[in-house]
């Protein structure tokens, strides 16, 4: 039987009982929907489970979003529908503790939603855990919850950014966070910016302000004004009584949605330790593809 906790006092559950090796039911579709729409983030404890049921599991509540190069990714240690965040090579060997792997990780560190700069339709990030460091070492992950962030807003606030749409570029919000970007970097790999509402609402109705990492302006406003007001509004849904901090045990499968919620990552200090996490990112809509793919698609039909 399916149980359902809340772990903080604004936001976040903990699910047991959902049964991830079985074919899953409508019940527990259900069940888990229920739960994100109240908690906006929960964790499933029930032990490890194969990539392929991880997949599957994700599969119930939309399409995936696949990797970049999803279609040219060689089947190894990991499913090619899955990202990798962690702190192994290819070959599954711990990367050495060096500067610039240490920068390459510091992205991760501010608040962001994942593929919040992507124009495909986010929805969910499902993150498992497989392999966990002790987590007085480091490796927690944080969430934040929009939501609330936003009830708490000032009504002045709300009046005005309520209609207003938010700038989301990837190598800006890296550059901002004091990271190196060149232009090789971006010629490399294009993301032309998107745009989403400052101000989004969930299917019940409830309103969240959507900032982020990735959020870099504001659409009508000068670039110093719309940064301004972005790093203001994330200032304030990052206070500490907005934060969960999330202690991993191996085999958790922690989702969070994506319009509602952030998330960052907390420094692993060590490379005395494997870190092994596994990422399924589900769509609102439309057909598993890589943001790559889908950009290239939008540009040939706008040509």
């Amino acid at each position: 039987m399916i149980s359902v906790r809340q772990l903080h006092p604004l936001f976040f559950a903990e699910i047991r009982g959902a049964d991830l090796k079985a074919e899953p039911t409508e019940d527990l579709r259900s069940a888990v929907e229920a739960a994100m729409e109240q908690y906006n983030g929960c964790v499933v404890r029930q032990g490890q489970i194969t990539d392929e049921e991880h997949i599957r599991f994700a599969r119930l509540f939309g399409p995936l979003e696949l990797p970049p190069g999803y279609s040219t990714r060689p089947r190894g240690r990991m499913a090619p529908e899955l990202f990798f965040a962690g702190n192994l090579d290819p070959d599954g060997n711990i990367k050495p503790l060096t500067p610039a792997n240490q920068n390459i990780a510091k992205g991760a560190e501010r608040f962001h939603a994942d593929s919040s700069f992507n124009p495909l339709p986010s929805k969910w990030s499902m993150l498992r855990g497989v392999e966990c460091p002790p987590s007085e070492v480091g490796g927690d992950t944080l969430f934040v919850d929009l939501r609330a962030a936003y009830d708490d807003l000032p009504q002045e606030t709300k009046d005005r950014i309520d209609g207003m749409t938010g700038i989301h570029d990837f190598w800006r919000g890296r550059a901002y966070a004091g990271l190196e970007v060149t232009e090789e970097m971006k010629a490399a790999m294009p993301m032309p910016p998107v745009h989403h509402p400052l101000v989004r609402t969930t299917p019940s109705g409830r309103k969240a302000v959507f900032v982020g990492g990735h959020c870099v302006g504001v659409v009508g406003l000068s670039d110093e004004e719309g940064h301004a007001l972005v790093e203001q509004l994330y200032d304030h849904v990052t206070q500490p009584k907005y934060v969960y901090r999330h202690k991993w045990v191996e085999g958790d499968i922690v989702i969070w949605d994506n319009r509602f919620a952030l998330h960052a990552a907390t420094p692993l200090e060590t490379d005395q330790y494997r870190r092994d996490m596994r990422r399924a990112t589900i769509n609102e809509s439309g057909e598993e593809i890589d943001s790559y793919e889908y950009r290239r698609r939008q540009q040939e039909t706008a040509a």
